[in-house]
């Protein structure tokens, strides 16, 4: 049986990079053209198959990084990589390869997404080539992908009619939490652990200092939306509608606000 070393050997690295990359590729033709979403326009059924592949590599990533923190010794940023580390970075790099790709032929991009996933890409590529850092890379993948989950759940339900449900909300209170717990206290922790290591590459630091950019960004957005819906609440109360869980009522009001995080 072939033996991989995904540590030192730049071809074993390149190779599985190009076998994860065929992978993701293949669940989302997989889901394609398997999975038919008649009540949903083309764009939204690409965005959902997308977003389901996400899911897989959401707790692919979130499981391998915190087996990983649990098992070694993440604080030692001048050890060498460990296999498992190395693995699960070439995983996520072929993911994020395959999801640019995606997101720009379909048109499901935003510039917040190309400038996360080109950081990512860089960092990664700085981290398994030089076979350090890698410590950081995967404290930053648990952050990251510990809400992905509901983030997605919470987006696939508004693209089946289901935002003003009990459901939705449940999801969304439930992603909200998760986002700004973790990304709000361990992403500064992330930044500073990275720069108190004076020879930590300007790539795994842009990656730090842009994952804490980013955040805060989306917490802020987080903050407004939910200012929006304790007001909508307040509403409803006032008016005596109720919201079901699993389907919409028609007397609600539609909201008029913009979801960016959606």
């Amino acid at each position: 049986m072939y033996q991989w070393d995904l540590v030192n050997e730049s071809s074993d690295q390149l190779r599985m990079f190009s076998y994860c990359f065929i992978v993701w590729s293949a669940l989302f033709i997989l889901c394609y053209d398997r999975i038919k979403l008649n009540n949903l326009s083309s764009k939204k059924q690409i965005d959902v198959f997308n977003r389901i592949v996400s899911i897989l590599h959401g707790q692919f990533t979130f499981w391998g990084s915190l087996i990983i923190i649990l098992s070694q010794t993440p604080y030692q940023l001048q050890e060498m990589n460990s296999s498992e580390m190395q693995f699960v970075m070439i995983v996520s790099a072929g993911y994020f390869a395959y999801d640019v790709i995606i997101c720009t032929y379909f048109d499901l991009y935003d510039y917040w997404l190309i400038f996360h996933h080109v950081i990512s890409l860089m960092a990664f590529g700085e981290s398994i080539l030089n076979k350090k850092y890698g410590h950081i890379i995967i404290f930053g993948m648990f952050i990251t992908e510990i809400s992905n989950l509901p983030m997605h759940l919470r987006h696939i339900l508004g693209c089946f009619g289901l935002r003003q449900t009990k459901i939705y909300e449940s999801i969304e209170i439930l992603y909200f939490s998760l986002f700004i717990i973790f990304r709000g206290i361990l992403s500064p922790v992330l930044l500073i652990r990275t720069y108190e290591d004076l020879h930590a590459p300007l790539l795994i630091k842009i990656s730090a200092s842009g994952l804490l950019v980013y955040s805060t960004y989306y917490i802020i957005e987080m903050v407004k939306i939910t200012q929006r819906k304790i007001k909508s609440y307040r509403d409803r109360k006032r008016r005596n509608l109720t919201m079901y869980w699993f389907s919409q009522n028609p007397l609600l009001p539609s909201q008029k606000y913009v979801d960016s995080i959606l």
